[in-house]
């Protein structure tokens, strides 16, 4: 009988000490941190074309790691370097439109962020506002879009239509963690902006 008197807070001490040490073993989990991004590109396709036109936009406060003589010599890209980038379409046509996003802090290592924020669709959303003085141009979501959990399109892929003649300015935005997926200007979906790039869509016949 006395024997079992100590040995119960014996015990009892034991097991305080072997789950007070487990729980110090496990790491806490890390905090998850949002991606650098430096550079964003727009792959611009006429439909029935072959032909692929890539309009780079450096993203506000990083610093374009690629060579700018190597940049220069590609005649598919733009060297946006902070100049406004105008976006040549032609009236009455129909363009596939991808948008791809980079960190290229490191030109030997350039990360694509594209995948990862696909596969967060739920707390992102690429928007265009389209401005007033462009009319008969319109950004749809294209059939091959990502669509979040609720159906709603990432608008990362687009569909781009024109008519007549036309010329404005266009901003593209990545919103994180919107509070809505829908609106008509950028404050009606909320969140916090991850990159704004602006162009000139320039239309002619």
């Amino acid at each position: 009988m006395i024997k079992n008197i100590y040995l119960k807070p014996i015990f009892t001490l034991f097991l305080f000490i072997l789950i007070y040490a487990c729980s110090k073993d496990e790491d806490p989990e890390p905090a998850h941190e949002e991606e650098v991004i430096t550079l964003v590109t727009l792959e611009v396709t006429k439909v029935g074309s072959s032909e692929t036109v890539k309009y780079d936009f450096e993203v506000e406060g990083h610093d374009h790691a690629h060579d700018d003589d190597d940049h220069d010599d590609d005649d598919d890209h733009d060297d946006h370097d902070g100049e406004h980038t105008e976006i040549e379409l032609e009236a009455n046509s129909s363009y596939n439109v991808s948008m791809l996003i980079y960190n290229d802090t490191d030109p030997n290592n350039i990360e694509n962020v594209t995948l990862e924020i696909i596969e967060e669709a739920d707390e992102h959303q690429v928007f265009y506002a389209i401005t007033d003085e462009v009319s008969g141009f319109s950004i749809a979501s294209a059939s091959n879009d990502t669509k979040d959990s609720d159906g709603n399109p990432l608008f990362i892929k687009t569909t781009w239509t024109t008519t007549g003649e036309t010329s404005g300015d266009v901003v593209g935005y990545l919103i994180h963690e919107p509070t809505s997926k829908t609106g008509s200007t950028r404050n009606d979906f909320g969140g916090a902006t991850d990159f704004e790039i602006e162009f000139e869509v320039h239309v002619e016949e």
